[in-house]
């Protein structure tokens, strides 16, 4: 079901963006997100690469990498979790409120790579996995200088494991 549901909001897109008379645009940007992953808390560089087919529909792909690791406790042993990387794939329905400011929601998927280690009886365990999941937020977009853009957004990232919340402040650059 939530494939079907991916699959009919990108046709939707693709079906928008094809209609449109207005020329698309691209964007980049790059910045930093706080994650918060049920309590444990990660510091992310974020990439994102995006496409707007109007003024009102687009899409975006995003990828992140972890900055560092963060020591937890549990049960009497001490170990490390790290992010190491996720990217994510997201339609977005935005809405300009002015010629400078807009507003957005967007709707994707995610995959998530992260590792634990700790040493136990003197010995060295490390496990790494992998999570994917349906992800969904909000944000804001101010061009301050013509191409330029600064970007505020709010992701949830809902993985049968659990959820995360992702707070990110990134520049944007129009093409």
């Amino acid at each position: 079901m939530t494939k079907a549901l991916l699959l009919a909001a990108a046709a939707v897109i693709a079906t928008a963006g094809s209609a449109s008379a207005q020329d698309g645009q691209f964007h980049l940007g790059a910045g930093y997100t706080y994650l918060d992953a049920d309590g444990v808390e990660f510091d992310v560089i974020t990439l994102r690469g995006g496409y707007d087919f109007t003024d009102y529909l687009g899409a975006e792909a995003e990828l992140s990498f972890g900055l560092s690791d963060e020591t937890v406790s549990a049960l009497g042993v001490t170990g490390d979790l790290s992010y190491d990387y996720g990217f994510g794939l997201f339609g977005k329905a935005q809405y300009p409120l002015t010629e400078q400011f807009s507003v957005f929601a967007r709707l994707g998927y995610v995959y998530t790579e992260a590792e634990a280690s700790a040493a136990l009886a003197g010995q060295n365990f490390s496990i790494s996995d992998g999570e994917s999941g349906i992800a969904y937020g909000v944000g804001a977009e101010w061009a301050f200088a013509g191409p330029n853009a600064v970007r505020f957004d709010y992701t949830r990232n809902d993985y049968d494991a659990g959820e995360t919340d992702a707070f990110t402040l990134s520049y944007v650059r129009r093409f």
